[in-house]
């Protein structure tokens, strides 16, 4: 009877020990779905944040360019961009009421924040639109400067200093969040690793003690419970304890197996979660960058692009224009007169042809759609061909030029023409702005790696204080606009875009009244043969 009893006071106990942790394996499954669902909410609120930023950004764009440019496109691009933004901003706060109804006392406060949170984007970006529709409403009445001062306005202060330092605490908050939910369901995996040891200890000296009085009849299996439990406290979740018959301690080993099954799988389960969220996030926070640093590239190029055509074209159109209506009044002139109205047409017009080829070209290399057929290369013979075709320029303007090659050829990898064209934007800016009777200098240089070749000549020169000017597209100096009225100011703008394609550089030194140097910079080809003849810059 004592010996019944004891053993069955042992097995109550031992079978309570169980209960409680099978309890503690409903409890810590229970928190860890928690944890996981805690998790994907977080994530799913922070996806919304930064949505909502992208789809903000994109309708404060389209405003922009509606009271830049007044475009019909931009209207209708505008509305589907508002629409976008209100489905985005009801995204937001079906994630965040999701989150009140899943988190515990604890969070709840911090949730009902968020709510409050929003309420204020919401403000926020109704300030700016109504701000955009005040601008086009001054805009309508002509007040052009006071609708620029709100532009400025809604772009510093609205967007910059309210709505994007929102728009931040909320992914940070959120992101926080997730990392907490993810701490905690790490805590809890460690918390049930040291109730699963506590628990096997203990079973593991009940069972001794029981041993003692059962002897043989009961060492197998206490044998095997010992193992099994000193795997799982090294960490192996893949061990299972097998015991024959129906008995206590069989039961006892199926729910071991079963807790440790449970653990692994929630577990390897967690740390899936955790790795594929976080490759989402780094992707997803990439490829936003990305497209707003392109979107933000594209639209500065295109409205430079913009300003300087219709800057440009402006006085080449109005003389075509001017002789073309000058030579329809006219009604007895005779043929020669119109020959020669025609002729100043033509002229004209292929000044306009050069302006837009050129224009065209700045754009391309600013956009990076630059394309140049590259080709082995004798820097020697290309400045030979160039110089002999300026010979005759040079004479016109009574000027000498002189050439310094070495005799030992200099091979480059390049665009041909494109050479050819800065080539002569340097020797033709050297007759140009030269006196007459003075000299131009053409020196070709090279060692182990680079090739130089430096335009020198005797004329005007350049004041210092212009020199860091002269690259920036239709500059031109006050001495330069005096001595040479006509010129666009895109020859060394021009120029410089072909150099830098090819991998150079391109520097001017000047010294007033006496004379100015430009120097170009190409990289040589190594003894390696051209891996390709054409490629795209």
């Amino acid at each position: 009877m004592m010996f019944r009893l004891k053993l069955t006071t042992a097995l109550s106990v031992l079978l309570s020990i169980i209960l409680l942790l099978a309890a503690t394996l409903y409890w810590g499954t229970h928190r860890a779905g928690y944890y996981f669902q805690r998790s994907q909410l977080a994530y799913d609120t922070s996806q919304a944040y930064v949505q909502l930023s992208h789809d903000a950004y994109r309708h404060f764009k389209e405003l922009v360019d509606i009271v830049v440019l007044d475009g019909d496109a931009s209207v209708e691009q505008a509305e589907l961009s508002y629409q976008k933004l209100q489905q985005s901003l009801n995204r937001l706060r079906i994630a965040t009421n999701a989150e009140i109804h899943q988190v515990d006392e604890q969070e709840l406060a911090n949730e009902k924040e968020e709510l409050e949170q929003i309420k204020e984007i919401e403000k926020i970006l109704s300030e700016g639109i109504w701000a955009f529709e005040r601008i086009m409403f001054l805009q309508r009445r002509g007040a052009e400067e006071p609708a620029q001062k709100v532009l400025e306005t809604v772009l510093e202060q609205t967007i910059d200093q309210q709505f994007k330092p929102i728009i931040d605490k909320g992914i940070a908050e959120e992101r926080e969040e997730l990392e907490n939910a993810q701490r905690q369901a790490q805590h809890l995996l460690s918390d049930l690793k040291w109730m699963a040891a506590v628990t096997a200890i203990i079973a593991f000296c009940l069972a001794l003690a029981m041993a003692i009085w059962l002897l043989r009849n009961l060492s197998t299996p206490l044998d095997r419970l010992v193992k099994g439990v000193r795997q799982v406290a090294k960490d192996d979740l893949t061990h299972r304890i097998e015991l024959p018959g129906r008995n206590e301690f069989t039961y006892l080993a199926k729910n071991f197996n079963d807790m440790t099954q449970q653990l692994a799988q929630q577990r390897q389960h967690l740390l899936f979660a955790q790795t594929e969220l976080e490759n989402m996030v780094d992707t997803r926070t990439r490829e936003l960058q990305n497209a707003n640093e392109k979107l933000q590239h594209i639209d500065e190029g295109r409205l430079r692009f913009l300003a300087d055509i219709s800057h440009e074209l402006r006085t080449p159109l109005t003389a075509i224009r001017g002789e073309a209506e000058v030579t329809a009044r006219g009604k007895d002139k005779a043929p020669g007169e119109y020959r020669e109205a025609l002729t100043r047409i033509v002229a004209l017009s292929n000044q306009l042809g050069k302006l837009v080829e050129d224009l065209l070209f700045m754009a391309r290399s600013e956009s990076a759609n630059l394309r140049f057929d590259l080709s082995h290369l004798v820097l020697n013979n290309l400045i030979n061909d160039v110089c002999e075709g300026t010979q005759a320029l040079a004479r016109q303007q009574k000027l000498q030029l002189s050439l310094q090659v070495p005799e030992q050829d200099i091979n480059i990898s390049g665009d041909r023409r494109r050479l050819q064209q800065v080539l002569l934007i340097l020797i033709d800016n050297a007759c140009r702005y030269s006196d007459p009777g003075g000299k131009i200098t053409i020196i070709l240089q090279a060692d182990e790696n680079h090739a130089t070749v430096t335009v020198c000549d005797q004329g005007m020169g350049i004041p210092a204080a212009e020199l860091s000017e002269v690259f920036k597209r239709f500059y031109r100096g006050k001495q330069a606009r005096d001595g040479v009225p006509s010129g666009s100011g895109l020859g060394l703008p021009l120029a410089k875009s072909i150099i830098e394609a090819h991998q150079g550089t391109i520097g001017v030194a000047s010294t007033p009244g006496r004379q100015t140097r430009v120097t170009i910079t190409l990289p040589v080809l190594s003894s390696e043969p051209l891996a390709a003849d054409t490629a795209e810059m």
